[in-house]
């Protein structure tokens, strides 16, 4: 899995959790290999600790579990020193970039990933799913799932999250058990309901927003649940009820009802206003999330009209265009686009100023006027062939700023831009999820 450890013995790779290059440890292999060839080991001993390895700040990570309970899944590096972690995530990103681009590497501009002021509590967004603890008479838990699998971890702190949004959350929970509502997967008569909870704590903003996910809205028990912990003073100022029926990897059904509060929560973000609507994506780390747009409006040049593709919401859309851009925002998502436009309204920004499209990327470099200056923040797989071809082998806009949360697709749409003319101007990671190997990277991209 990302961020284990890997050895070599003869020839097999081995991957273990829970350790840090350079350590000598003794493991135990598991019986067969992954798809890709590598074998997955338990930690057994660590025979020479790394001078990186630290205490883990949650009980509930790592291998030092009582018999019978799953590590937490939620986290990687805890047991890995926080100035350590940031060596890596630029290690990786040096290490794929160049070996996908090696003509870059010269000139390539490599800035050290850039820190949290406190890699904890930095999670804006909360969110715990729901379990049943077993016997004849299931009783609900909360927590994360264990690593690679679906199986529920219940805990009793999560300290990546902000405490504001966990204290809710716990409340919630302690207001179904009294209630005895239990999770959707309970066997019985009656069956469960529950299958997870987010809470987004605004970051500059008093406003908390509550969505509760269930299979089911015509529980009782757990409609009295929820009027208790908003009466207890638990709640938040907006609770939504999510009915998410299929049994699927999404966290969000179809149909949202908002129970209580307002249909979006207020935050603020790089001097822009951005209202959210529960199921839409917004930055998880809002804080970081800042930080990428102050890095992204450093790399353009100023007033220079900009195409933002893979908009979402508008986290870079409307700061740009409140900094004196036009810009014309590209999104697929129907609720992201009502959000942005929402947020759009919210800020005074002229509608000439901030334009979305609602279409996939794809068809809207198909059918719109060149843009010289262009922003793309891809999800994890990166951009299709046919958004390379079209972006940088037919409109060949002058500058690209790449905002990526994968340094393998990242590295390679990198290859493609730079076999089409353009160079590698400079890459900045970014710490959006200390604790795990994940690392966002802002890439400057200037045709030759």
């Amino acid at each position: 899995m990302a961020g284990d450890g890997l050895a070599r013995a003869g020839r097999r790779i081995y991957a273990i959790p829970f350790t840090i290059p350079g350590e000598r440890v003794r493991v135990q292999p598991a019986a067969r290999p992954r798809t890709d060839g590598v074998v997955p080991a338990r930690l057994v001993e660590i025979l020479r600790a790394s001078p990186h390895r630290v205490t883990p700040g949650c009980r509930h990570f790592g291998p030092d579990q009582p018999a019978g309970v799953d590590a937490c899944g939620g986290c990687a590096w805890q047991h890995i020193a926080y100035p350590e972690q940031l060596r890596l995530k630029t290690a990786l990103v040096t290490l794929l970039v160049r070996a996908a681009v090696p003509a870059a590497a010269p000139a390539l501009a490599m800035l050290a990933t850039t820190p949290l002021d406190a890699p904890w509590g930095f999670r804006h967004k909360v969110h715990f799913v729901f379990g049943n603890a077993g016997g004849r008479r299931p009783r609900l838990m909360m927590g994360h799932y264990a690593r690679g699998s679906r199986r529920v971890v219940a805990v009793g702190e999560c300290p990546v999250h902000a405490a504001d949004g966990n204290s809710r959350a716990f409340a919630l929970r302690d207001a179904c058990v009294k209630a005895g509502v239990t999770a959707a997967a309970a066997a019985g008569p009656r069956g469960g309901v529950l299958k997870s909870v987010a809470v987004r704590v605004a970051r500059l903003t008093t406003e908390r927003m509550m969505t509760l996910v269930v299979s089911d809205d015509a529980d009782r028990a757990l409609r009295a649940a929820t009027r208790r912990a908003l009466d207890a003073g638990g709640g938040a100022t907006a609770l939504h009820l999510n009915v998410h029926p299929r049994a699927n990897a999404f966290i969000f059904g179809d149909v949202t009802r908002r129970i209580s509060g307002p249909e979006r929560m207020r935050d603020e973000v790089a001097g822009a206003s951005f209202l959210i609507s529960p199921t839409a994506f917004f930055q998880t780390n809002v804080d970081a999330g800042e930080l990428l747009v102050h890095l992204v409006r450093r790399a353009l040049p100023a007033g220079a009209p900009v195409l933002d593709l893979y908009a979402g919401a508008g986290l870079f859309a409307l700061p740009l265009a409140m900094a004196g851009h036009d810009v014309v925002a590209v999104e697929e998502n129907a609720a992201a686009v009502a959000d942005g436009e929402a947020s759009r309204a919210l800020n005074r920004v002229a509608p000439a100023r901030c334009r979305w499209m609602r279409a996939t990327v794809e068809q809207a470099l198909g059918r719109m006027e060149p843009c010289d200056t262009v922003v793309l923040d891809p999800p994890r797989e990166g951009c299709s062939p046919a958004v390379q071809q079209r972006l940088f082998a037919e409109r060949k806009p002058a500058l690209a700023v790449y905002v990526s949360c994968n340094p393998e697709t990242l590295a390679r749409d990198l290859a493609v831009a730079v076999g089409h003319g353009y160079a590698v101007e400079s890459l900045q990671p970014v710490d959006m999820f200390p604790h795990t190997p994940h690392v966002e990277t802002v890439a400057v991209l200037r045709r030759s």
